[in-house]
């Protein structure tokens, strides 16, 4: 400190500079799953979350205050429930076997996340369908006697439900002509879709559609 200078010259610098520093901007973090919805607000340099899953894989949205978003999913891991005691053991060795427990352990950083491609709010639908919702639907597919008929089943439910990409992904393979379900998967998808190449050779063998599915929706 030079001598001489006023100590509320000293108090001044140091407010100026705090203030200069940008405020982190606040995100609505939104999660669905049956086990556990998250909708929070978040504004911090770091994201980190521990929690059940419905499967091997959740998916993140982060809305920023500009009606923007993006999504990142990430890998759950399978986790055995704990028995709390002897007879607990006992019950359940007799009883059915437990369903599958999931966990995820999801962390991200303010500035990876800044760096990631946004889409319009407006493009995208949340919550997605719930289970229950959607085993409606499989079930009017199945009861749909022609293929034409199949397709326009689940054409019209993905304009008033919210499917993810899995559950269309398991509604298509409902389909047994490829080129009508690449046809049906067209009208379906949204703009905040994004399928991969391994989901679409998975569900396309002849390599003429498949090499269509690949021209539109993945970019090589």
């Amino acid at each position: 400190m030079t001598l001489g200078t006023p100590w509320f010259a000293i108090a001044q610098t140091d407010s100026t500079r705090i203030d200069s520093v940008a405020p982190i901007a606040a995100l609505r973090v939104r999660s669905f799953a049956e086990v556990n919805l998250i909708d929070s607000v978040w504004s911090d340099s770091l994201w980190a979350w521990t929690g059940p899953c419905d499967g091997p894989i959740r998916s993140f949205r982060f809305e920023f205050p500009d009606s923007t978003f993006c999504s990142i999913e990430f890998s759950c891991s399978p986790n055995e429930p704990e028995l709390s005691d002897l007879s607990t053991s006992l019950t359940s060795s007799a009883a059915a076997p437990r369903a599958q427990i999931w966990e995820a352990m999801a962390k991200v950083s303010m500035r990876d996340l800044e760096a990631l491609p946004r889409m319009p709010l407006a493009t995208s639908c949340f919550p997605p369908a719930s289970s229950a919702i959607f085993q409606e639907l499989l079930t009017a597919m199945e009861r749909a006697v022609f293929e034409i008929d199949k397709c326009a089943v689940l054409a019209q439910a993905s304009t008033t439900t919210c499917l993810t990409r899995q559950q269309m992904s398991q509604a298509l393979q409902r389909i047994p002509s490829e080129d009508r379900k690449l046809e049906t998967m067209e009208r379906i998808t949204r703009s905040d879709n994004k399928w991969t190449e391994a989901e679409l050779r998975e569900m396309f063998q002849l390599n003429f559609i498949l090499e269509r599915a690949l021209k539109r929706f993945v970019k090589r």
